[in-house]
């Protein structure tokens, strides 16, 4: 994994009280106080929905957001896997990033399923994960985390959430993932997305002018 990419390997705690870096350079970031959901979706279908993919303005920062809360969590992550892999091969700028995503995302599965044999309430077989891509005028990074929900007139609030893993990669991969994930799981052909997203979206060059 190249040194470029910054993971916290937190299970049980706050990934913020481990790093103080972390919580610096990032609370600006993952602060969901104020978030101004843009366009939502359930993936893969409402009426038998394993999450909700969700588009978010956030302060400056563009934010595609993952919420997943289901019993089939491996089969979930092995599918982003396979599409990871599918829209990112080796000759495309961004695959190295896309495999150290894939790689964050398989041991946060994991240390989920970990965490969920060790529950005391049986009763509910779903497993949680959050992924966020983030993209700001000086930033690109993916968060994972795991989240505590509360669910409101069917969708899923976002209460607290444990952090697992920040990875900072490139623009170019949070950028085009950011687009990847709006073709697939918001439904949106390239003309919607072009027009929906280019007026929200940071330049593809880091801003110097952003606090």
């Amino acid at each position: 994994m190249r040194a470029a990419a910054l993971v916290l390997a937190v299970l049980y705690g706050s990934a913020w009280a481990a790093d103080g870096k972390a919580t610096t350079a990032y609370a600006h970031l993952l602060d969901d106080k104020r978030d101004e959901i843009v366009r939502s979706e359930f993936v893969p279908t409402e009426e038998q929905p394993v999450g909700e993919v969700r588009l978010i303005r956030r302060g400056q920062a563009v934010v595609m957001q993952t919420v997943l809360h289901t019993a089939l969590l491996k089969r979930v992550v092995a599918e982003i896997r396979k599409k990871e892999l599918a829209s990112w091969p080796p000759e495309r700028k961004g695959h190295g990033d896309a495999q150290e995503y894939i790689d964050a995302i398989t041991t946060a599965q994991q240390r989920i399923q970990e965490r969920y044999r060790q529950r005391e309430d049986r009763g509910d077989r779903r497993q949680k994960m959050l992924i966020e891509f983030i993209l700001s005028g000086r930033a690109s990074i993916v968060a994972i985390s795991e989240p505590e929900l509360e669910e409101k007139s069917g969708h899923m609030r976002v209460i607290s959430r444990r952090s697992i893993a920040i990875l900072e990669l490139s623009r170019t991969y949070v950028r085009g993932g950011i687009y990847e994930i709006a073709w697939d799981a918001l439904r949106l052909d390239r003309k919607e997305s072009r027009k929906l997203l280019e007026p929200m979206l940071p330049p593809e060059s880091p801003s110097s002018r952003e606090p």
